[in-house]
């Protein structure tokens, strides 16, 4: 971007501020994650509607670990002690396999450490994705962890923050239509789900979810390719796919970022430090920042349906920041990269 129409730009922010979306924009789709199976070992040990316990329920039962992690980035909108239930709902619409795009909320049943969802939930606690948070007890009525080391599984399409009156009855829609399977983080498949031998399902449901999964990335991989401006040698350095390198030199500030996509799109926004965040750019029509002034923040989204994930280096503590995967100037844990009044010198991105 020309020097001067940066700068514009940059006394308009100091002036009015912006906002992640300006009213009235349509929301680009890119913001959203998928929503991901959450347990590192697949082993479905009942299915929906299936007899005894299931009869009259979309639920799953399923082993596969200690802990689940989160299918999205979310927070906990609701527990009880009673069976071990906790309601963990998405801050943002997720992406479902079918293309839906629409919020999830997640009962998980039978779990244990209790007092951690409920701190998580008083304290409005946002869970980034993939972060373990629910601990699998088999906790029955009560609390007393009374059934083998199991939990279960209701998801319902949309916001909700109430129970049913019964816990087993939770959720609007099934499992495999709700979650991708991410290879990266459930890495085991035992059973993907089938009736067992002597059980019937009921309501016309599938008697087996072999075939109904989707699994993330299963499309060819989609690379990102990005530079920075070093404010030291006043030039664009080299260009760096995905994580083979870091664009930038530690201890040169970064003051301007390109990027684009193999495939897709990306959009990115960086903020100025002392100042505020720029416009957003598109691809390499543009790139973000202005030349002559470093950055202290960096944030990411793509229209690909991957999670894209960005992290940035401090010059000031010679430190990588986490990855992050979200895209919102609120949220200064998983909504961008950096950390305001202390200059960024390097970034890495990647998509899964």
């Amino acid at each position: 971007m020309k020097k001067k129409l940066m700068s514009f730009f940059f006394m308009l922010a100091l002036l009015l501020g912006f906002s992640l979306m300006k009213s009235g924009n349509v929301t680009i789709a890119s913001a959203y994650e998928s929503a991901w199976y959450p347990i590192p070992s697949m082993n479905i040990t009942q299915i929906a509607y299936e007899s005894y316990s299931h009869s009259n329920s979309n639920h799953i039962d399923a082993v596969g670990g200690t802990y689940a992690f989160a299918p999205f980035t979310g927070k906990v909108v609701n527990v009880s002690l009673s069976y071990g239930v906790c309601l963990f709902q998405s801050t943002d619409k997720v992406y479902y396999p079918d293309g839906t795009l629409d919020y999830m909320t997640v009962q998980f049943m039978h779990g244990s450490n209790y007092s951690t969802w409920k701190s998580y939930m008083d304290n409005g606690t946002v869970i980034a994705q993939g972060t373990d948070f629910y601990k699998i007890g088999g906790t029955g009525s009560g609390g007393a962890q009374v059934y083998a080391n199991h939990f279960d599984i209701g998801v319902y399409k949309g916001k909700t923050s109430s129970f049913t009156t019964y816990f087993s009855k939770f959720g609007n829609t099934y499992s495999f239509n709700a979650f991708y399977i991410n290879p990266n983080k459930t890495t085991s498949i035992v059973n993907k789900g089938k009736v067992a031998p002597g059980n019937t399902v009921y309501n016309n449901a599938p008697t087996d979810y072999s075939g109904l999964w989707s699994t993330l990335g299963s499309q060819s991989h989609i690379s990102v390719t990005y530079q920075t401006y070093d404010d030291v040698n006043n030039a664009w350095l080299s260009n760096v796919t995905d994580t083979q390198d870091y664009a930038g030199i530690f201890g040169h500030d970064v003051t301007g970022v390109y990027a684009n996509l193999s495939s897709g799109n990306i959009y990115y926004k960086v903020h100025v430090k002392g100042g505020s965040w720029l416009p957003e750019v598109a691809n390499r029509s543009d790139y973000a920042g202005i030349l002559t002034s470093p950055i202290d923040g960096l944030m990411v989204k793509t229209d690909t349906r991957r999670t894209i994930h960005y992290r940035v280096h401090l010059r000031t503590t010679n430190t990588w920041l986490p990855y992050v995967t979200g895209y919102n100037t609120a949220d200064s844990n998983n909504g961008y990269a950096g950390s305001f009044g202390n200059e960024i010198d390097a970034i890495q991105m990647y998509l899964d």
